[in-house]
């Protein structure tokens, strides 16, 4: 909050044996008379700008001050004036003479723009202190991830049960993924050194009640107690992550085989097109497929389907390749800076795993399908690779697969 400067009036009065003797401007003014004439005109004694709570305690000091029992000090009244305003004045006593006789010097300083000011801040400290404690986002603040505040809907947002169970967290990335604590610490150090402000990030969290959420986090550094700490404002996102993954899911695989589609094949051999990696591609087609389909029926078909697309991702991913689903009952592999050895091994392991699964119709009716393979490498492509290119050549070896018998896998 920005400082908020005051300006306070001090008047002086001087009081002989209980009577006022002198007065100045700013001293009238401070108890609503217009004049220090007015004042003495209008007031018989000292006691009658006093309240009558503290005539006795005025009375006493005067004594005890004059009599020389007391040293002269300052005093703390609250004052009502002539035209009913409450006010607060602190005072000073000091001795002095009048007319060659004793009196004392009273000098009052107008204390009601501090009360005013002071009142002032409590109630903006109480309304930003309402408003972070209802707000409905989750706010934290903490330094080095030690919480330092937070307010109840954070709480709630992390699957906590009180604000108190928070502030017990040595730090809150107890509650990120392990393997994203690296990234947050270097965002932390960029908000505190002034590099990064007002940013907005999403984040993965793990509640205290387990569960994985997603938070749009908005952080900045503050003044917390005279040092720097982090203000985070967060805001559930979950829901909306997991609809961008589902949907993203959905454009870039397979529905029934949850393999890679056409169009994600595609992109993943662009991108790795760039690279001075070489690629061994196959090619894999189910044998004597529509007599399948027309012996048992669709169901079954894509059961077979299914087996194979699971036995081909399994050998595949060992070696670090991609599987997508080409078309039908055909698909696709790539498997970068593969060599022969390893592209043999894989197609040769789905060929005969493949092979071995027994389908199972009922009690009576037991079946085994096979796969054909065809194997190339983007190194045996003519002029430049493209995955058309590719795909081509490795085409040429399944047709010879297929010539050969089926269940089996030719090389290009």
């Amino acid at each position: 909050m920005p400082s908020i400067d005051f300006e306070s009036t001090y008047g002086v009065i001087i009081i002989q044996d209980m009577n006022i003797v002198s007065v100045d401007a700013n001293y009238a003014r401070i108890y609503g008379y217009q004049s220090p004439e007015d004042l003495l005109t209008n007031s018989n004694s000292f006691l009658d700008l006093i309240s009558e709570d503290y005539h006795v305690a005025a009375c006493q000091n005067y004594r005890d001050t004059m009599s020389g029992q007391r040293e002269p000090r300052g005093h703390t009244y609250t004052n009502v004036d002539r035209n009913g305003r409450e006010f607060t004045v602190f005072t000073i006593d000091h001795l002095t003479e009048w007319q060659g006789r004793p009196a004392l010097q009273v000098t009052v300083i107008d204390l009601s723009p501090a009360i005013e000011l002071q009142n002032l801040v409590r109630k903006q400290d109480q309304m930003y202190y309402d408003m972070i404690m209802q707000s409905a986002q989750g706010i934290i603040v903490h330094r080095d991830f030690k919480p330092l505040m937070a307010n109840p809907s954070w709480v709630k947002l992390q699957g906590g049960k009180s604000i108190e169970q928070a502030l017990k967290l040595d730090s809150i990335l107890d509650l990120i993924p392990q393997n994203n604590t690296n990234d947050i610490r270097k965002h932390y150090q960029a908000i505190v050194s002034g590099e990064l402000s007002g940013t907005s990030t999403v984040v993965e969290n793990i509640g205290f009640d387990g569960i994985h959420r997603f938070f749009n986090i908005y952080d900045n550094a503050i003044t917390w107690e005279g040092e720097v700490a982090i203000q985070v404002v967060l805001e559930d996102v979950t829901q909306k992550v997991l609809l961008e993954k589902q949907l993203v899911h959905q454009a870039n695989y397979d529905e029934m085989t949850n393999l890679f589609n056409r169009r994600a094949i595609y992109e993943w051999f662009r991108a790795h097109l760039v690279s001075d990696e070489h690629l061994a591609c196959m090619l894999l087609d189910i044998d004597d497929f529509k007599l399948i389909n027309d012996t048992y029926g669709h169901m079954v078909g894509d059961e077979v389907i299914n087996v194979l697309a699971d036995i081909t991702k399994r050998n595949v991913e060992q070696v670090g390749g991609v599987a997508g689903r080409w078309g039908g009952e055909e698909f696709i592999v790539f498997i970068p800076n593969a060599s022969p050895k390893v592209s043999h091994q894989v197609s040769d392991q789905i060929c005969h795993q493949f092979n071995q699964t027994e389908f199972k119709i009922g009690e009576q009716t037991r079946f085994n399908v096979s796969v054909s393979i065809g194997v190339s490498d983007s190194r045996s492509c003519e002029g430049a690779v493209s995955i058309d290119a590719l795909v081509n050549l490795t085409d040429q070896s399944l047709y010879q697969a297929k010539a050969c018998g089926k269940n089996c896998v030719c090389r290009a």
